[in-house]
């Protein structure tokens, strides 16, 4: 089946096409195992970069190997119920306080929303999930799914992908000590894409371009891995930011 061209991407075509991309694979065959763990009303989905890279493929013409999937959960209570719904899986902390388990040899994160709202420098609060993707760090993330019942929640991320421009989201907040996450996160994906900078982001990495916040988004990205020269990544995102 031909894939749309990004030119006509709409949330229509938009899920047609993450629906053909969660063919048999890690990504999909780790979803039973994370929504078979919730009981209602929690919900999980997919979120973040395997969704940016499905979109991505058929504009830039390449294949992305799934090196994880991440997956926000909404209608928790707190970290405990989390934790005690994914202890057969038996989960790690990972280095922003979610979980990290293993499945079937797909790694996987998963967080609660209100983790994600703290990262973006939000007091937690319950949020829809249309809500909740306005504190996502970048608009080219701010995407949800749920591959078995179709589901799709998106802000601003399709006219991120069709613009080919980063922003902002609307309610992320850089804040310490989040600030070199942040900074080296847009990095990354400006280097992945090749996209220009919206003039929302370029402000956000003048004002953010400081030593102790260069040096830091630099050794996170090479502890990352996936991204080949960390140094001129961040380099070449301050150069175009004017910064």
């Amino acid at each position: 089946m031909r894939v749309a061209p990004v030119s006509s991407l709409d949330r229509s075509s938009l899920l047609d096409l993450l629906a053909r991309a969660f063919t048999p694979d890690g990504a999909e065959l780790a979803f039973p195992t994370i929504a078979g763990r919730l009981r209602p009303p929690a919900q999980a989905f997919v979120f973040g970069g395997v969704l940016r890279n499905a979109a991505l493929a058929p504009m830039l013409q390449k294949r992305f190997s799934i090196r994880d999937v991440d997956y926000v959960v909404f209608g928790l209570a707190n970290d405990d119920e989390l934790y005690d719904a994914f202890a057969p899986e038996h989960p790690r902390r990972n280095s922003f306080g979610g979980l990290k388990i293993d499945v079937r040899g797909v790694t996987v994160d998963v967080w609660r929303s209100e983790l994600e709202q703290v990262i973006a420098g939000q007091s937690p609060h319950t949020a829809e999930p249309e809500d909740f993707l306005h504190c996502v760090t970048l608009t080219t993330d701010a995407v949800l799914y749920d591959p078995r019942a179709r589901i799709l929640y998106e802000q601003q991320f399709v006219r991120a992908i069709t613009d080919r421009t980063i922003d902002v989201g609307r309610d992320s907040r850089w804040i310490d000590p989040w600030v070199p996450y942040h900074f080296a996160h847009l990095a990354y994906v400006r280097w992945l894409t090749g996209f220009r900078l919206s003039a929302g982001a370029a402000v956000r990495v003048r004002d953010a371009a400081a030593a102790c916040v260069i040096e830091p988004a630099v050794r996170y990205l090479e502890a990352k891995g996936g991204c080949e020269r960390p140094r001129d990544a961040v380099s070449s995102l301050i150069s175009e930011a004017g910064a």
